[in-house]
Parts: structure tokens; C-alpha cells; sequence
């Protein structure tokens, strides 16, 4: 068997409302224990899946010169499904993200979206802030998310 084979949990990376850990636990229905703050490199964050009322969501792209910051928490499998299915119009792909004590394999969402002149509504922002600064993500980070959503 391999090592994936004898886990019942994953890493996600969460780097938008999901950061915010009460939000996640409600998505899932789980109560999760193990996050640290961590740090994807290569691609940047941004405001460009629209909403169906026309509202922007956060998203990332692959760009070299960016890293997009957020949390890794371990989730049990058995609430994977359940997390997918509130992430409509995004994929999950693989990814490692940095931490203070090294490399962790991930999944995280992406969307093949790129709408531009988008801005995501003030309770979604809210969560977003509120998520970053629960994982104490860098103040100048959550300064450039803000000022994304103007």
C-alpha cells in the first residue's frame, strides 16, 4: 500500500473564505484540529470568478513572480465530497505548499475563470480578512488582498 492508501485525512490549502476556520467547519460538517499557515509559491491571487449575482470570487493563477499565502488543514475524507460540493466552477488541483517546516503536498481549488472589473461583496472580503488574520498571514498580504477588492 501507499502512504495515501493508509490516511483517512488530506491536506487543503484554503486561501480565500475558507481560511477562516469556522467557515470551513461549516462547509464540511467537520471539526478540524490540525492547520498551519503556509505559503504556495508561483501563483498569485486574485478577484476573477464571477459569481452568478455578479460578485467576484477569489481565485489563483500560475504566476512566477507571486506566492499566495493561506492555511493547510487536514480534513478526514470523509467530508472531501462534501467540501468539493460547495466550490462550484473550481477544480481541484495538486499542489506543495512552503511551511517553517517544510514542503506539504496539498489540494486546492482553482477556476479557469479570469473576469476582470470584479469585486467581491464586503461579508465575503470580511471573511477572507478575518480568515488571514486568524492564521496571522503577513500584513502586507492581507493589505494587497484588500486592495485587490477595490
Amino acid at each position: 500500500m501507499s502512504g495515501m492508501e493508509n490516511t483517512n485525512s488530506f491536506n487543503y490549502f484554503a486561501y480565500a473564505s475558507n481560511l477562516k476556520k469556522s467557515t470551513l467547519e461549516q462547509k464540511t460538517g467537520s471539526k478540524i484540529q490540525n492547520f498551519v499557515q503556509g505559503r504556495l509559491l508561483d501563483y498569485g491571487f486574485r478577484f476573477n470568478f464571477k459569481n452568478t449575482e455578479g460578485s467576484a470570487r477569489a481565485n489563483i493563477i500560475v504566476s512566477e513572480s507571486e506566492d499566495v499565502f493561506g492555511a493547510i488543514y487536514e480534513i478526514e475524507n470523509k467530508y472531501k465530497e462534501g467540501l468539493l460540493s460547495t466550490e462550484p466552477g473550481y477544480r481541484i488541483i495538486n499542489v506543495i505548499i512552503e511551511t517553517e517546516t517544510g514542503n506539504v503536498p496539498a489540494l486546492t481549488f482553482i477556476s479557469d475563470q479570469d473576469d476582470e472589473n470584479i469585486y467581491p461583496s464586503k461579508d465575503y472580503l470580511k471573511s477572507i480578512t478575518e480568515g488571514a488574520k486568524e492564521h496571522k498571514l503577513p500584513q502586507e498580504y492581507l493589505e494587497f488582498v484588500i486592495s485587490m477588492s477595490k
